[in-house]
């Protein structure tokens, strides 16, 4: 009997939607958002994100993306509307110098990061050096709006003659 219970139980979670977390202060996690602008300066093509979730070995959060150019990574400390990343590290591939200054302006947007705030799907990071503008993502947004699929029906196959 606790067998068929443990089993139900196992069904009921997989086929349950899988819903965004929230971090404490109401901080969205396990979302993607793309960068639009940092301090006014439009940088959308240059197709920065960032993504905060919780840290797999399950004390904390951490954050990672893409900065323009390379990848990056980092501790997250986030208290009410307050946040702080911590020893960021990314990759280290060379792009462009439009594309490099723009990673770093990014880079320097979230070391300096003080005070977060949600405005509808747009997350802004304030901080010292800069304000960061992000915007939920697409994928991200089709990801919560897609309903899971039922199983595919395995294809007939012919008889071999």
């Amino acid at each position: 009997m606790m067998r068929m219970i443990s089993l139900l139980m196992l069904a009921a979670a997989l086929v349950a939607p899988a819903q965004a977390q929230v971090a404490p202060g109401g901080f969205p996690l396990d979302r993607t958002f793309n960068a639009v602008s940092i301090s006014g300066f439009d940088v959308q093509k240059m197709k920065m994100t960032l993504k905060v979730a919780p840290n797999p070995s399950g004390a904390g959060v951490r954050a990672a993306g893409h900065a323009g150019c390379n990848g990056w990574n980092a501790t997250v400390t986030l208290r009410d509307d307050q946040i702080d990343f911590a020893n960021i590290v990314t990759t280290r591939k060379f792009c462009g110098k439009a594309r490099m200054n723009s990673e770093e302006a990014f880079l320097s947007s979230l070391r300096s990061a003080k005070r977060w705030r949600l405005d509808g799907d747009r997350l802004i990071v304030e901080g010292d050096a800069a304000r960061l503008l992000l915007k939920g993502g697409a994928a991200d947004a089709k990801e919560q709006a897609k309903p899971r699929a039922a199983p595919a029906k395995p294809k007939r196959q012919r008889p071999a003659q």
